[in-house]
């Protein structure tokens, strides 16, 4: 199939540079392709690992198993409340220091030989000390890892000196977000599986809205702004040099798809209700009960200018990709954040999170279970066919994908990843060049 020049007007066309052909099914298949992604890009960039409510206090930790990295970190508070990340290796005879997926502690210490460590990961203690002949102990401490945060999301970089900071990684894409009420969203549920599909099998199904009329037909079909055709156009989408953005209108006469209703009340409750009253009367009670009991309101014109960029009064939702794995998903008042982990070339962990303010009364609890049922149904089957799908491709008997204009993010994680992996092989290829040119002068 040739490649045809996508018409001017479309999302495909203003990032031409994408190109509108076919996209190849290899790198969601092959085991060599993901040794390539991890040792270039998990390896090199900015992860995304957990949020600063995790660790409020000094000495609250959790630790992080990141497989596309081959290691496990411990991210930890320390007593100047500052964010510290590094590998779950001891110095001595590297057994793992924190045994538990999360927890609170003065030091960490090795159940192996005692070695101690503080919240720095200093070592600052060793039984027998003499016997090590001079042991320099600043020589000895756990091994850092990057670490910072962006609006309370905490993120760490495998490369402790890396070439991009984390305010330069987000702000190009998401500078126009940042004030987001993420720390007012202080409660909500979780979810954690493993999917036996590659990593971007799996986001790719989260990062157009092509099939939301048909997986989801059972469940929100009816509280999406149709096109003529049934499917769900994007409002806008925007695609930068990493990350990328989609940003999707719901039908105003339902609960899901007007949420903003439960903390405005007023009249969007009311058109919310319209519909949902006879249609979905277990949506409607949940609504009903759930009015003006969050502790916190959240008025459209005070999110940042970034949020529903396009300012469209049937506004539901803004899809963030930020690159490579993580998935931010904001509404008018709860957000979801998903990650998409790879564990191996065909298993993914999933791991998914959604934030919503406190609820004061029990009606308003009531409104936060329903939408956990709800949310819950949404993603098994967001879900349902990410394995199938796999196993088809493993087949062999496609060569190619073909994507459709509101699957433009879809297209631009396949060139993103092609670009970085081809410019980080071509600079190792010339640094051995250099350093075999070298040896032979020598």
């Amino acid at each position: 199939m040739n490649e045809i020049p996508a018409p001017e007007g479309t999302l495909t066309a203003r990032y031409a540079h994408l190109g509108s052909g076919l996209i190849p099914v290899e790198p969601y298949i092959s085991a060599e392709y993901y040794e390539r992604e991890k040792a270039h890009i998990f390896k090199k960039t900015w992860l995304q690992v957990g949020r600063v409510e995790e660790i409020p206090t000094a000495g609250d930790y959790f630790v992080k198993k990141l497989d596309a990295c081959d290691t496990e970190i411990i991210v930890v508070r320390n007593k100047q409340g500052q964010i510290r990340a590094m590998h779950n290796v001891c110095s001595h005879r590297l057994n793992q220091i924190a045994y538990d997926k999360a927890g609170h502690t003065r030091k960490f210490f090795c159940k192996f030989h005692g070695w101690a460590y503080d919240l720095d990961g200093k070592l600052t203690g060793v039984p027998d000390e003499k016997c090590f002949f001079g042991i320099d102990f600043k020589d000895y401490a756990l091994t850092r890892v990057a670490c910072d945060v962006w609006q309370g999301f905490i993120f760490v970089n495998m490369d402790p000196e890396p070439k991009v900071s984390l305010d330069d990684f987000m702000k190009p894409m998401y500078g126009d977000i940042e004030g987001y009420p993420f720390d007012k969203m202080t409660v909500g549920f979780a979810w954690e599986t493993v999917v036996d599909c590659n990593w971007k099998l799996a986001l790719d199904a989260f990062q157009e809205a092509y099939h939301v009329a048909y997986v989801h037909g059972n469940s929100i079909a009816d509280a999406i702004d149709r096109s003529e055709g049934g499917s769900m156009p994007p409002l806008d989408a925007l695609c930068g040099d990493l990350h990328r953005r989609l940003s999707l209108a719901g039908n105003q006469k339902s609960v899901y798809g007007n949420p903003k209703a439960v903390t405005s009340g007023g009249a969007a409750a009311s058109e919310a209700l319209s519909d949902a009253g006879s249609k979905r009367p277990i949506a409607a009670s949940a609504l009903r009960a759930g009015i003006g009991s969050a502790r916190h309101a959240f008025p459209l014109d005070a999110l940042p200018k970034g949020v529903n960029w396009t300012k469209s009064p049937n506004w539901l939702f803004d899809i963030n990709v930020v690159f490579p794995d993580f998935y931010l998903s904001l509404r008018p008042n709860y957000c979801q954040a998903y990650n998409f982990r790879p564990i191996a070339h065909n298993r993914t962990l999933l791991e998914a999170r959604v934030y919503y303010p406190e609820m004061t009364t029990p009606g308003g609890r009531f409104f936060l279970e329903y939408m956990k049922v709800a949310l819950r149904d949404v993603l098994l089957e967001d879900l349902s066919t990410l394995e199938r799908t796999q196993r088809a491709a493993e087949t062999g008997v496609k060569k190619f994908m073909v994507l459709q204009d509101n699957e433009l993010l879809v297209r631009h994680s396949y060139h993103v990843i092609e670009r970085l992996l081809a410019e980080a092989e071509t600079e190792a290829e010339a640094k051995a060049a250099v350093s075999k040119a070298e040896a032979v002068t020598e």
